[in-house]
């Protein structure tokens, strides 16, 4: 039975399918986006709160079936046939048991949520912990390999089709039905693609003693996951609980927009760079390099991003979802401060868990988690907004814990990594003043919107190319190589052509 050994990583193909990852996440979720702000034109704040709700459920159990194996698979530096196939069969079972657990559970966790419409709800939408455990090897195959490019094409055609799936239901008048409907035939779709389109095959054979190693790593990265996981979602049970679905709603709702480009950046770029990192675990110099670059890049991104949502949430909120979701906005302010610092947290984590440690990586959650749940659940008994804003200083204090083992391990201090990120934080603070400047001219709430846009997105391009910004430049230089591979490759393909023609 042959290795599978880890391919060969450059500059180039580390870039590319960083690009590859983050074209898919930005088409799937731009199709999603759509998609979001047509259904909550038609369905009602409550019952998005009732799928929100439920949907936490299911999120926090798939951690089980996306994380721990598939991570120890990717981190191996050898791996074979048995190797996958055994990990695949361990994430069957265990999806099953998990679907099971929640099918019995579900009429309690409705009465303890005062939702009794949130039993088959449960039910239905628990199907994704099965359907995930069967393609969560797959990913882990793609990710090693570093093929990012069938993950596009299978989450694009998902994509599509659930949309139009879910619009169609929600037209029909199935309520909360259609947000179930569209996101469970999503996940359909993506396995069925990604088992059609990647070669391998499992064997029926099962090792445990090629388990105990994958789940020696696995169990820690479960652990760490989970413990995030937990935390990211316990918001929306607290708010579940004690105060309304429509509440959560509203939360969610002001949450969506800056979470989209925090994922559709620092994801695609982790996704990435995880794979990247576990190839360079010996090489600390070259390790830092690449955690700078990233850190740098994905910050360039998120900082402008998040200070201009900040800054046109009131009128954003109207222009998409109308008026009756105008008490989203508040939420939209303060999850843009929070998901500010997320790319620098989790690249660091990254690092950690591809150098082996991820049992360093589940210590700094205990820690983290111990102090911020704490807190929540002070806060949850002040407000809903006190609940929302404590994610502020939590998140500052979750950077700096995040970033501590970053000095012993890669020499790469806090500090320095905040003097790498004072460019772009300097670019955002004037973007961010003509941004608020451009909003106090008269007009209607769409003309104000859009000039506000305008001028974010044409002060800070016109200061990172007066400044020279290196991310700047970067990301031209590697656009301008691109188009002009592109152009001689298709040059070549003319040639041949007129040459086949003429013979």
């Amino acid at each position: 039975m042959s290795n599978e050994q880890q391919p060969k990583v450059t500059g180039r193909s580390i870039t590319s399918n960083a690009l590859w990852r983050l074209g898919e996440r930005v088409c799937a979720q731009g199709v999603n986006f759509i998609v979001s702000v047509v259904l909550a034109r038609i369905l009602s704040p409550d019952e998005y709160g009732l799928c929100a709700l439920t949907m936490t459920f299911t999120t926090i159990l798939s951690v089980f079936i996306t994380s721990g194996l598939g991570t120890a698979l990717i981190q191996r530096k050898d791996i074979d046939n048995l190797d996958c196939s055994t990990a695949l069969w361990a994430n069957i079972g265990i999806g099953l048991f998990l679907y099971a657990l929640l099918f019995f559970a579900a009429p309690f966790i409705s009465s303890f949520f005062n939702q009794e419409h949130m039993t088959p709800v449960l039910r239905v939408l628990g199907l994704t912990l099965v359907i995930g455990s069967l393609n969560a090897i797959q990913q882990a195959r793609i990710s090693r390999k570093m093929q990012f490019k069938k993950f596009f094409k299978a989450t694009i055609t998902g994509t599509i089709i659930s949309a139009f799936i879910g619009i169609g239901m929600a037209v029909r008048g199935m309520g909360v039905w259609a947000l179930v409907g569209q996101y469970l035939s999503n996940q359909v779709i993506d396995t069925i693609f990604l088992w059609f389109t990647i070669k391998w095959k499992p064997e029926f054979k099962f090792s445990f003693k090629r388990l105990k190693p994958l789940y020696s790593f696995g169990w820690r990265a479960y652990g760490a996951q989970m413990i995030e996981t937990l935390y990211n979602n316990l918001r929306s049970i607290l708010i579940g609980r004690y105060y309304s679905a429509d509440q959560l709603a509203f939360y969610n709702k002001g949450r969506h927009i800056p979470s989209l480009i925090n994922l559709n950046t620092t994801n695609a770029v982790q996704s990435v760079l995880f794979p990247a990192y576990a190839k360079k675990a010996d090489n600390r110099p070259e390790l830092k390099k690449m955690i700078r670059r990233a850190i740098s890049l994905s910050t360039y991104f998120i900082f402008p991003c998040m200070a201009g949502l900040a800054l046109v949430s009131d009128s954003l909120i109207q222009f998409l979802y109308t008026a009756k979701w105008l008490q989203a906005a508040p939420y939209l302010r303060i999850c843009c401060f929070f998901y500010a610092l997320q790319p620098m947290q989790l690249i660091n984590l990254q690092a950690i868990l591809a150098i082996g440690r991820s049992d360093l990586s589940l210590k700094l959650e205990i820690i983290k988690k111990a102090v911020t749940v704490t807190v929540l659940v002070i806060c949850i008994h002040i407000s809903m907004y006190a609940t929302a804003f404590c994610a502020i200083p939590l998140s500052v204090f979750a950077l700096i814990v995040n970033t501590f083992p970053a000095r012993k391990e890669f020499d790469y201090s806090l500090r320095q990594q905040l003097k790498d990120v004072i460019p772009q934080l300097l670019m955002t603070a004037v973007m961010g003043g003509c941004v608020f400047l451009a909003g106090e001219i008269q007009g209607s709430n769409t003309v104000r919107l859009l000039v506000q846009i305008a001028t974010g997105v044409l002060v800070y391009t016109g200061l990172s190319a007066a400044t020279k910004n290196r991310d700047f430049h970067f990301i031209l230089k590697y656009l301008g190589d691109t188009f002009r591979k592109l152009k001689k490759g298709r040059q070549k393909k003319q040639t041949a052509d007129k040459g086949d023609a003429e013979g």
